[in-house]
């Protein structure tokens, strides 16, 4: 169809390419909330933070990916996603997810006193909770 309305979508991380297709819409958790992008849109650069990316395939289906912080690109029909890390719903090893969240919970208390909460190492474990979590909860997508 010459009037189809397709946006060609990329998430990569510096370990690689974790998704690109021709899609209909992605959804990227923006750090002032969701910011959803169909084809031709404007041109523009946005900060994203640990949360899931959202994607509806040209079959009306949808993908998941537990995306962390980066930033998305927009220009007109294309999406470049660059992120921390990132994972497809259906390839995320949920015991994995389970344990690294065990050990985040575990350093955070440890460091739970106000002094450490300032320190590098809480910020760390703060945000090894926050992508664990939102993995387990993406995971739950693909069942």
């Amino acid at each position: 169809m010459a009037d189809e309305r397709v946006l060609h979508v990329v998430v990569t991380t510096s370990e690689g390419e974790v998704y690109s297709e021709a899609v209909d819409m992605v959804v990227v958790p923006g750090i002032d909330g969701e910011l959803g992008i169909l084809a031709r849109h404007q041109p523009l650069v946005t900060l994203l933070v640990v949360g899931e990316t959202r994607i509806r395939t040209l079959d009306d289906t949808w993908e998941y990916i537990a995306t962390g912080i980066g930033y998305a690109q927009v220009l007109f029909d294309k999406v470049l996603v660059v992120v921390d890390h990132g994972e497809l719903a259906g390839s995320i090893d949920v015991s994995r997810a389970e344990e690294a969240q065990r050990r985040a919970r575990e350093r955070m208390e440890e460091l739970h006193d106000p002094g450490a909460q300032a320190e590098t190492d809480y910020f760390r474990a703060e945000q090894a909770l926050r992508r664990a979590a939102n993995r387990l909860r993406v995971a739950g997508r693909s069942r």
